[in-house]
C-alpha cells in the first residue's frame, strides 16, 4: 500500500483556510452574540440569494430543517408523505418526527432518484398529503411532473436539498413551485459547518416567519410564545464559518467536477464498474461519486482498501427496511430497483483537497480491478 487516501479530509480544508476561519471565529467571540448574532441573518440572506429564493431561516441541523419545513407546510398528525426509498435516514425520520407517515417509492436506476411518475401518481390520487422530494448525490431530480401533480391536487411539495447546494437543472435551482427547500450544513456536505446546521428556504415569506418562530420555542417576539416550538438555533460562529466557505463554493464545485470527470474517464469501457450518469440538463455537483458494481461490490471495496483508498456505501439498506421505520411506513408499488442498487452502489473519495497524485492513484486502482 503506497499511500492512504481517506474518504474525507476536513483537516486539509482547515489548513488551507485557517487564517480566514480563525478571523471569523474571533469576530463572533469578540462581539459576544454567539446565538442570533448578525452573521446568522447575513448567512440567511446570502444563501437565499444564492438559490434565488426570497428568504431563509437557519436552524440547528438539516434534519430540523426538514421537520420544521414539513410542519410549516401544514402537515397534520397521520398525514401521509411520499418519499424516496434511497436516502439518508433523515429524509424519512423527519416525516415521522413531524407527525406523518412516510410512503416509500422505488427509484430510477439511471440516476438513483425517486421515480417521478410514482410521486406524481400518489399526489394525483390524493393518497398523500405531501411529497418530500429528495435530490440525491449532487444532481437534481426531474420534478416537472411532480410539481404539476402537486399543484393540481393541493399536495404540498418540500425539497430535500441536503446534497445539492449549487446544483441546477435546465438552468434553474431547486424550489420552483415548492413550499420549501431544506439545506444541510453537516460537515460532510459541500458547504459544511464545523458541527451541525441547516436552513429552510422559500419564496413564501410567511412560511419562513413560522419556521423562525418554531426554531425558538414558538417565540413571536416580546417573550410571547404562540405555538409549541423547539430550540434549533444555528450558532453564530457556525454561520460565520459557513460564510467563509461559501466564498469558495464555485471553486470547490469545479474541483469536484474535475475529479469526477477523471474517475468517469478512467471507468470508460470498464467491464465491471458503471460510472454515475449525469442527467440531461443537469449540473451535477458530485457531492458524492457513486458507482455501480453489479457483481462483487464488496470485492472492489476490499481491493481499493488494500490500495489505500477508502470507500463508503450510500446507502446499504432501503429506508423501509430500517427497523425503526418498518412499522411506521407504507410502500407504494414494488421496490425491486432500490433493493438491487443497495447491493451495488459504492462511493469514492471526492473532495476539493484531493491531490492530483491521489486522484491518479484512485483511477489506476479502478482500472487495475477486473472484477
Amino acid at each position: 500500500m503506497s499511500q492512504s487516501i481517506p474518504f474525507m479530509r476536513l483537516d486539509r480544508q482547515f489548513e488551507a483556510h485557517k487564517d480566514d476561519f480563525m478571523a471569523a471565529v474571533e469576530t463572533v467571540f469578540s462581539h459576544g452574540g454567539v446565538l442570533q448574532g448578525k452573521e446568522v441573518a447575513q448567512l440567511e440572506e446570502r444563501i437565499a440569494g444564492f438559490m434565488d429564493l426570497k428568504a431563509g431561516a437557519a436552524v440547528g441541523s438539516g434534519t430540523d430543517a426538514l421537520v420544521l419545513a414539513l410542519t410549516a407546510a401544514g402537515i397534520q398528525p397521520g398525514d401521509k408523505v411520499a418519499v424516496t426509498s434511497l436516502s439518508f435516514m433523515a429524509s424519512a425520520s423527519a416525516i415521522v418526527l413531524a407527525g406523518g407517515v412516510p410512503v416509500f417509492v422505488d427509484v430510477d436506476e439511471r440516476d438513483y432518484q425517486a421515480r417521478g411518475d410514482l410521486l406524481a401518481e400518489l399526489a394525483s390520487s390524493g393518497k398523500v398529503r405531501g411529497i418530500l422530494a429528495v435530490h440525491l448525490y449532487g444532481q437534481l431530480a426531474d420534478l416537472s411532473a411532480v410539481r404539476e401533480a402537486a399543484d393540481k391536487s393541493g399536495a404540498f411539495l418540500v425539497e430535500d436539498c441536503a446534497q445539492v447546494l449549487g446544483a441546477a437543472r435546465d438552468g434553474a435551482f431547486p424550489g420552483r413551485g415548492a413550499r420549501a427547500v431544506c439545506v444541510s450544513f453537516d460537515p460532510t456536505k459541500v458547504i459544511g459547518a464545523q458541527g451541525s446546521g441547516g436552513m429552510v428556504l422559500s419564496d413564501d415569506e410567511e412560511l419562513i416567519e413560522r419556521v423562525r418562530r418554531l426554531r425558538y420555542h414558538g417565540h413571536a417576539g416580546g417573550r410571547v410564545y404562540t405555538e409549541i416550538g423547539r430550540n434549533s438555533q444555528l450558532p453564530t460562529v457556525q454561520a460565520a464559518l459557513l460564510s467563509v466557505k461559501l466564498d469558495h463554493e464555485l471553486e470547490w464545485r469545479r474541483r469536484r467536477q474535475d475529479i469526477a470527470l477523471a474517475y468517469t474517464e478512467a471507468l470508460a469501457g470498464h467491464p465491471a464498474i458503471q460510472a454515475p450518469r449525469v442527467s440531461d440538463g443537469a449540473e451535477h455537483i458530485f457531492h458524492k461519486y457513486v458507482m455501480r458494481v453489479p457483481e462483487n461490490r464488496d470485492g472492489l471495496a476490499a481491493f481499493l482498501k488494500e490500495r489505500g483508498v477508502a470507500t463508503s456505501v450510500h446507502y446499504s439498506k432501503p429506508l423501509p427496511e430500517q427497523p425503526c421505520l418498518k412499522n411506521a411506513c407504507e410502500v407504494h408499488g414494488g421496490l425491486d430497483t432500490v433493493f438491487r442498487l443497495t447491493r451495488e452502489v459504492l462511493s469514492l473519495p471526492i473532495y476539493p483537497e484531493l491531490t492530483e497524485d491521489e486522484v491518479a492513484s484512485i483511477c489506476t486502482a479502478l482500472q487495475d480491478w477486473r472484477g
